[in-house]
């Protein structure tokens, strides 16, 4: 509102008031410090527009990145040598092998069976052969003496824990590597854990002993599309063999 001048030499002019057009002082319009205190709250608010918005700069799509900070696949990025994880329960079957890598196929692991089995029945021979001479005329050491009974349960012990032992720690048999197979997860091509070396050799000792069992196994893997014979399926593995 206007105030009298109390000299008596006309209306005071109210502080801050705009000229309009002809020169006069304009009259706040109704609401209008409501709406400039509302401005007010809204460049103090942090984060807005007005107030304390962040840099552009700092935003990280401007920086080359995608969603969730990560930055984007380079366009010539070809499809992933085993699927990503979630894409499908435990990552499984797998979807194709690694480059540089096929799936080990049937004939390739009957050979490597071939050759562990020279090695681990070449080791019993060698055990014999000295077992006869440590036993022999002369020697003095009976047959059921404390050297022999260790000696034999420490072949029957390697015999037991060949497989395994070898799969966990160097993802293959010495019959495996000297084809170029090695056994790893279905999932991402990584090593076995122990849960999954110890299914996996269970089921590969029955298949392996009771032979038609194992015929059918070996029917069965060389018509799946990744090789995989029941020993895998059951311990998410499969078999590759390098190119």
């Amino acid at each position: 509102m206007v105030e009298d001048d109390p000299a008596g030499d006309g209306p005071t002019v109210p502080s801050g008031a705009p000229l309009n057009s002809a020169g006069g002082w304009e009259h706040a319009r109704p609401g209008a410090e409501a709406e400039d205190e509302t401005a007010v709250g809204l460049m103090r608010q942090p984060g807005s527009a007005a107030g304390n918005a962040p840099p552009e700069s700092g935003r990280p799509e401007q920086q080359g990145f995608g969603s969730f900070g990560y930055p984007p696949l380079p366009a010539d990025f070809g499809p992933p040598p085993y699927p990503a994880p979630g894409s499908a329960p435990d990552g499984y079957p797998p979807a194709g092998p690694a480059p540089g890598l096929e799936w080990g196929g049937v004939g390739a692991r009957l050979g490597a069976l071939l050759i562990d089995a020279v090695v681990v029945i070449g080791a019993l021979f060698v055990l014999g052969a000295f077992l006869a001479a440590l036993t022999g005329l002369g020697s003095g050491i009976a047959a059921q003496s404390t050297p022999v009974l260790a000696l034999s349960l420490g072949y029957w012990l390697f015999a037991l824990i060949y497989h395994p032992a070898c799969w966990y720690i160097f993802e293959a048999t010495p019959g495996q590597k000297a084809i170029g197979l090695s056994v790893v997860r279905a999932a991402d091509g990584q090593a076995l854990g122990i849960g999954a070396v110890l299914v996996r050799y269970l089921i590969f000792c029955v298949v392996t002993v009771v032979v038609p069992l194992g015929i059918i196994s070996g029917f069965m893997a060389a018509r799946d599309p990744f090789k995989r014979a029941w020993h895998d399926e059951l311990a998410r593995s499969i078999v590759v063999r390098r190119l």
